[in-house]
């Protein structure tokens, strides 16, 4: 027994399973600390609602039925988060597995490394979002993809590479931007092999015919709450290396700001390196081609169309940015070992400051606030028998309010949204009006109001109440009136 522990010990496959072992712990955990750190934003109040409904939101499904049934079980902001955390986990094991086999253990271990610390990643698997489960199964069709090519006659890859390119497709359709370089890769791989074409086009045009609802479903939706986005050019382009792998919050303080800058070069080169010294690696093209060929789709698209250029839809090339950053720095590190040290520094440090920033802020990436949870917790500590809850936000849905809400108060959603319409013209009488078709109110009256600067609004409520509470929680403007109103005719 005392003769083989030391052997088992020292088995090189013992001591990859104990390293990918490490990273998911430490990955599970910066997931997990500080989960419930910032309440809910409206982007995760309409993954819920989109679950409580099963909705096939502009092409997107699957997150939300699984959502559906994870909300049986609990509905805390912890819970809910919880799925994404299961989806960001595999990711770091898969990415792992995907460098492991077209390259080295060590070029998957260092990719999974990355993955895992990103704080850009570590945000979206801290949010009831689809991002973490677009990734794994991304990842997850890529690896298929690859095993397929080198093992042409084995029918169950292809199948696992068609079956999770379509549930990446129905998660998030702008998965469909991986189809291109996997058409690319098969092309340059049998394009002399007329017989392996056509397996692979048969498996591809299922995954089109399969993608057709997903399809009709975005042109329905298409222009519908838009977000307005920058058309990317090079600095936008230069700038997600350094928002994907290490400093997520744009714009970064000022005294970070050179320093990132030089980060950002620095990566530039790392990748340079990989394909200068991998040039010949078949499989480094591939890599290549998954991390750049739906780059510059993108890039394509928001410069003919609209823009679709979002951290958050970028993040399907993460995965292969990182495997080649991984691949650069092995060979920086057998080549010119202090150097790669000064660059293990460098990122270390880039990585630790965008970490200190996503744990200590309370916004999110883009700037996502979670006043929701501080509204409800004033009224919650303020709310008396008989009030009355007037919810007026742009959303127009009252579920943030409700998931926090902990009193009796009936809560009722008033919106503004007809007069807002140009809200730069609002007249006194028309808040007047809607103040008018308020329920009837037996003793207090809580407004919470979702537009900035509306002055208006405010002298009129002054004009009409007794106002005890007036606080601005981030976009929200909350107040806590008394009735009746100072002057009840013009009310009720």
């Amino acid at each position: 027994m005392l003769k083989i522990l030391p052997a088992f010990s020292d088995s090189p496959r013992l001591k990859q399973w104990l390293s990918i072992s490490l990273i998911m712990l430490l990955a599970a955990t910066l997931y997990l600390y500080k989960l419930e750190q910032r309440g809910l934003w409206i982007d995760e109040f309409i993954s819920i609602s989109d679950a409580q409904d099963i909705s096939f939101n502009r092409g997107r499904l699957l997150y939300y039925i699984l959502l559906h049934f994870w909300m049986i079980f609990g509905d805390s902001d912890a819970w809910l988060r919880g799925l994404a955390i299961l989806f960001a986990l595999g990711s770091v094991f898969l990415v792992y597995q995907l460098g492991r086999y077209l390259f080295t253990d060590a070029i998957g271990l260092i990719a999974a490394l990355m993955l895992a610390l990103s704080p850009l990643f570590i945000n979206h698997a801290q949010e009831v979002r689809y991002y973490t489960m677009s990734v794994g199964l991304g990842l997850a069709g890529t690896f298929a993809l690859a095993y397929a090519l080198d093992h042409p006659s084995n029918f169950f890859s292809r199948f696992l590479w068609v079956f999770s390119r379509f549930l990446a497709i129905i998660t998030t359709p702008l998965n469909g931007a991986l189809l291109f370089p996997d058409l690319t890769i098969v092309g340059m791989k049998y394009y002399r092999q007329p017989t392996q074409l056509i397996k692979f086009g048969k498996a591809f045009l299922f995954i089109l015919v399969a993608s057709i609802p997903v399809g009709l479903s975005v042109k329905a939706s298409s222009g519908a709450h838009r977000l307005i986005l920058p058309i990317p050019g090079v600095n936008e382009v230069l700038r997600e290396l350094r928002i994907l792998t290490a400093f997520s919050y744009p714009p970064p303080p000022p005294y970070l700001t050179r320093f990132l800058q030089i980060y950002i070069l620095l990566l530039v080169a790392v990748i340079g390196i990989a394909v200068v010294r991998k040039r010949k690696s078949e499989k480094l093209i591939w890599v290549l081609t998954w991390a750049f060929v739906p780059t510059g789709t993108i890039l394509v698209f928001s410069h003919l169309f609209f823009s679709i250029w979002n951290t958050r839809y970028m993040m399907l090339i993460l995965p292969y940015i990182l495997i080649l950053l991984s691949i650069g720095f092995r060979e920086i590190w057998y080549q010119w070992r202090p150097i790669a040290w000064g660059i293990a520094v460098v990122y270390t440090v880039a990585v630790s400051s965008g970490l200190f920033y996503y744990y200590t802020t309370q916004k999110r990436y883009m700037g996502a606030s979670d006043h929701y949870r501080r509204v409800a917790q004033i009224i919650n500590a303020n709310e008396k028998p008989n009030d009355i809850i007037v919810w007026s936000i742009i959303h127009g849905t009252a579920l943030p309010l409700k998931h926090y809400h902990r009193g009796s108060a009936p809560i009722y959603v008033k919106d503004l949204i007809e007069v807002e319409k140009n809200i730069d013209n609002i007249q006194k009488t028309d808040v007047e009006n809607w103040l008018g078709e308020l329920p009837p109110i037996k003793s207090r009256l809580w407004i919470v109001y979702g537009k900035d600067n509306n002055q208006v609004l405010r002298e009129v409520i002054e004009e009409k109440f007794l106002i005890e509470i007036d606080q601005k929680v981030g976009g929200l403007n909350v107040f806590l009136v008394q009735s009746p109103p100072k002057d009840s005719s013009k009310i009720h």
